[in-house]
């Protein structure tokens, strides 16, 4: 909670959660250790972020100070001075708070302090560290705004803890926060951690003051990606990333910037940033541990030329549910339907309900009720509309040959269209893109295969509102999705290889 001299947001918050008696023994508050500075002095006054801790009952308070600010004249107010305003606070929360209160002493120019007068960040922290056990509070929090170096953090952290734990204050918490400014955020948070700090002081989303800080969602998961199975015991990490998006639609009434890590609706793209590549290398490498678990996206069969009867049969149940006419008899006769439309010329896709529908009946069979309810509810002018927009687009890049063909060329396709999604042309990844749109194996992108994607992104997407909302959801969920099929036909192509040199062997 945030209380100040204004009622805010936050105690609007407050009311509502003590109108339905939630129980508020873990809220913390922030507050100003003083507020009145009088002729460079800070006056000894409870603050009205302390009273306002009374009033709602909050018992747990996060106290805020600055060792550099420019009103106070530190040759007068000295550190005993700071250090006895402290103890004052500390002593009145425990009498009219709560004598168990949780109490966090910030150092809020942590950075600019260590920077230029380290010997006062020391002054504070070896009096808090020692204290007597009984009276010591339950941690000292620091910040950075995003300014300094990584490398600086790290030696100050490890500094910090080094003194606390001299001190005999191993069991203080140490938590750390830290404002994005120069693309550094996320790493520092880390370096931090493995530094010495024992946590981290966020929100689940990055949303916040300037550009944003790195969030909780962010960094657990980068360590869970790093091997630490501490924090899969202590949260519920595979709801993270939900929690984080409801978080930002909430905050900002929107959906996260869909470049966002871990969150964003792109997030997945860097899943295939480096696989192709890696794979001649270690044919392992899709293998381990799998970060689309924990980012909740549910694993898809898709339908291509290169699925078998039974992926087919398989796709069917998962979207229309059981039926006794999904067998994998008919399942190889969709397999089969699927490589006589290519031969004719018939660019279909089979991936949404109503183009699995649509083949399902090619190949003999009987149409269900759902399959049914998904037909009539295709026919979707403004989708048909987007597509030409699209089309014309297609069309600028097709004439560039002087010849309108309904093709482009792999070097056409990627600029135009292709770009935004893969970081390089000529990587491993990116040729693996352009063949999974390449159907019939002539080295061009044809209109048609293309708009394989768009009607199915179209189909199982109809809400979209743009013509490159559209585009985005096709490689999104449509040619990226099917580059991870690609990536699970090569690795099974290694194993069965290694399994034979290995027979080979004995």
């Amino acid at each position: 909670a945030v209380v100040s001299t204004q009622s805010t947001g936050g105690e609007l918050f407050l009311e509502e959660l003590i109108a339905q008696k939630e129980d508020l023994s873990g809220v913390f508050a922030f507050s100003e250790l003083w507020e009145k500075i009088t002729d460079g002095i800070p006056q000894p006054e409870v603050s009205i972020g302390l009273q306002k801790c009374k009033k709602f009952g909050i018992p747990n308070v996060m106290i805020e100070f600055d060792l550099m600010y420019h009103k106070i004249d530190y040759k007068r107010f000295d550190m005993d001075e700071v250090c006895k305003y402290i103890k004052e606070k500390i002593d009145w929360i425990r009498a009219n708070l709560s004598p168990d209160s949780l109490i966090i002493a910030n150092f809020r120019d942590f950075t600019n302090t260590m920077k230029y007068h380290p010997d006062r960040v020391w002054s504070v922290l070896h009096y808090l560290a020692t204290l007597p056990p009984r009276e010591r509070i339950f941690g000292i929090a620091y910040e950075d705004m995003g300014k300094a170096l990584m490398d600086h953090l790290s030696v100050w952290t490890k500094a910090v803890r080094q003194e606390m734990i001299d001190c005999g204050w191993e069991d203080g918490q140490f938590i750390f926060h830290v404002h994005e400014q120069w693309g550094m955020m996320h790493a520092t948070n880390l370096e931090c951690l493995a530094e010495g700090a024992t946590g981290i002081w966020c929100g689940v989303c990055t949303e916040g003051a300037a550009l944003g800080h790195a969030d909780s969602c962010t960094t657990i998961l980068n360590m869970i990606r790093l091997g630490n199975q501490a924090v899969q015991k202590q949260y519920n990490c595979k709801y993270l990333r939900e929690a984080a998006i409801n978080v930002t639609k909430i905050t900002t009434g929107r959906d996260p910037d869909p470049r966002t890590p871990i969150y964003g609706d792109r997030a997945l793209d860097m899943l295939f940033g480096f696989t192709y590549d890696a794979m001649d290398e270690d044919p392992t490498i899709c293998e381990g541990f799998d970060m689309a678990e924990f980012l909740g996206v549910k694993r898809v069969v898709r339908v291509t030329t290169m699925a078998s009867g039974e992926m087919i049969v398989l796709k069917l149940r998962e979207l229309f549910g059981e039926d006794g006419q999904f067998t994998e008899e008919l399942g190889e006769k969709m397999r089969t339907q699927i490589l006589v439309n290519a031969k004719e010329g018939r660019k279909e896709e089979y991936n949404s309900e109503v183009g699995l529908a649509m083949l399902f009946e090619q190949a003999g069979g009987r149409l269900t009720p759902a399959m049914v309810h998904a037909m009539d509810a295709s026919n979707n002018p403004h989708i048909e509309g987007l597509i030409d927009e699209i089309k014309k687009e297609w069309d600028e890049w097709d004439g560039r040959d002087q010849e309108l063909d309904n093709q482009l060329t792999f070097d056409n396709f990627y600029v135009g269209f292709m770009a935004p999604y893969f970081s390089c042309y000529r990587c491993m990844d990116s040729q693996m893109g352009l063949s999974a749109l390449d159907m019939d194996n002539d080295g061009m992108i044809d209109w048609f295969e293309f708009r394989f994607y768009l009607m199915w992104a179209g189909r199982q997407y109809p809400n979209v509102k743009t013509s490159r909302e559209l585009l985005d959801k096709a490689f999104r969920y449509g040619l990226i999705p099917a580059m991870r099929d690609e990536c699970d036909r090569i690795r099974e192509i290694h194993r069965t290889r290694r399994s034979e040199d290995r027979g080979r062997k004995i």
